[in-house]
């Protein structure tokens, strides 16, 4: 067995050099889909590029229905496993895993395909980009987070690399051509990712079907239990805000469709960090769990989630302040009117990252149960809230009700895991919140005086670097845990 001691020092370096790897794919994702955005929104008309939103909102939403689950087994047992040392079992488990996967990308892609034909009347051209989009989307979701629980975090960032350039090139010849095939770029990226990690995962399966014959899966109820939950909580959780959009769709103006869809767009950068964080993060703690391991996950979780606050609260702050002139650099200024609507989604959006590695230090041990009643509850709540909120204010009522949704989602595991684990948390969580609320009051104000666009930059700097301040004593904290070197008076407050 590996010593505990020697693991834990090494784990946040290599978690660094993980996580930088996967931040760098993850930029390349997330500028794919803003670019493919931007260019269909500047394209065509607000009506044509909020039906593409939709569309792909309901491929999302297809494949959270069991390929999230998946991926979410594949990130847990295979590493739990490799922790345990018994490699046969991490064969077993890889081979039920991705055969599953197979079949659910099919009979999914299928489905959604039918669903957009009912719902929105497409022609069979349309039907067939959106069944190809939700397949290769199902494949890529599971083959993702099976490279990762394989440690294959390069390759899985030069693959997304690849895909994403193909993805984007594809877009700008569409554009170019006049041909209105606005998701099938999306769809080849994520296909070519499919079959490059298949080829790239294939020896390390041929190697463990041979050295190892006659693995077996152990505890298969426990592995269909921990799907069905990781599926609930994915729906509840990551398809909320798909949900809202499709929400918007059906009770929002059309102008107010576009504005919603484009907001969604615009935070999906906002989703890099945490994102990358927990893709590393969560085979890592769920290694750790396997080789009985607790304290190396409390100081991972501890870290993580202390970055999380003091990092992106003064991102978040010029985001918010800004956001008349991103939507206007996004689609035009037609798009300017819906700065609120974005601003309420990038509020839920901060909410949303925080708990990344509260849910993982629970989901990748024995109490996956508690983000999933969290996400349940906090869905629920949202959709009342939205049912009730949209009558009276339209989209900004489907962004209301989607903050408070996602409060709750985010909310119930970051306090059970502050309790659990017994984090000193109340300070910084107060200072960030304290930061982002701040800016959201201020930009109600800006808008009230009908600032300009350099009053908008100046008071977007201006926020950034106060919060900052605000937060430095949690920055130099999380450097000086992050090195492992002691606290000196005045360091830092943790409290």
């Amino acid at each position: 067995m590996v010593d505990q001691t020697a693991e834990r020092t090494a784990a946040p370096a290599r978690l660094a050099r993980s996580g930088a790897m996967s931040l760098a794919a993850l930029v390349a994702l997330g500028l794919t889909r803003f670019v493919h955005g931007t260019l269909i929104a500047r394209s065509t008309d607000q009506e044509v590029y909020g039906l593409v939103g939709l569309l792909v909102a309901v491929s999302t939403i297809a494949s959270l229905l069991l390929p999230a689950g998946l991926a979410s087994a594949a990130s847990r047992f295979i590493p739990f496993q490799q922790g345990r040392g018994d490699l046969g079992a991490v064969g077993a488990v890889d081979r039920l895993l991705s055969r599953l996967g197979l079949a659910a990308a099919v009979v999914l892609g299928a489905g959604a395909g039918a669903v957009s034909r009912l719902f929105y009347d497409l022609p069979a051209l349309d039907v067939v980009q959106v069944v190809l989009l939700c397949v290769t989307f199902c494949a890529y979701t599971v083959q993702k987070a099976t490279l990762y629980a394989f440690g294959e975090v390069a390759h899985y960032a030069k693959l997304e690399l690849a895909s994403s350039v193909i993805a984007v090139g594809s877009t700008v010849a569409v554009v170019l051509t006049g041909i209105p095939l606005y998701v099938l770029p999306l769809a080849l990226g994520y296909g070519v990712f499919g079959v490059a990690g298949w080829w790239r995962l294939r020896r390390t399966r041929a190697g463990l079907r041979r050295d190892h014959p006659g693995g077996t899966v152990p505890d298969r109820r426990e592995i269909w239990v921990y799907i069905l939950l990781a599926c609930i909580g994915t729906v509840c959780a990551s398809g909320f805000l798909q949900s809202t959009q499709i929400l918007a769709g059906w009770f929002a103006t059309r102008d107010e469709v576009a504005y919603f869809t484009a907001s969604v767009a615009i935070v999906a950068p906002f989703y890099f960090l945490p994102r990358a964080l927990g893709m590393v993060l969560f085979p890592a703690m769920a290694r750790a769990h396997g080789a009985g391991d607790a304290e190396g996950v409390r100081k991972q979780a501890d870290i993580s989630t202390r970055a999380l606050l003091a990092v992106l609260a003064p991102l978040f702050v010029g985001a918010i302040l800004l956001a008349p002139e991103v939507l206007t650099i996004f689609g035009s200024g037609r798009y300017a009117d819906g700065a609120p609507i974005l601003r309420l989604i990038l509020a839920g959006t901060y909410l949303a990252v925080i708990p990344v590695a509260a849910v993982n230090s629970l989901s990748s041990g024995e109490h996956v149960r508690v983000p999933t009643l969290a996400a349940v509850a906090g869905a629920s709540t949202g959709l009342i809230a939205v049912a009730l909120l949209t009558p009276a204010f339209g989209a900004a009522g489907v962004a209301g009700g989607y903050v408070l949704g996602t409060a709750i989602t985010a909310g119930i595991p970051l306090i059970v895991a502050w309790r659990l684990l017994r984090m000193s948390w109340f300070g910084p969580v107060l200072r960030a919140l304290c930061v982002v609320g701040s800016a959201l009051v201020f930009a109600a104000l800006l808008d009230h005086w009908n600032a300009g666009v350099l009053i908008d930059v100046a008071a977007a700097l201006l926020g950034a670097l106060i919060g900052a301040s605000v937060l430095a004593g949690d920055l130099r904290t999380l450097w000086r845990d992050g090195r492992g070197t002691p606290a000196t008076p005045g360091s830092g407050d943790a409290a």
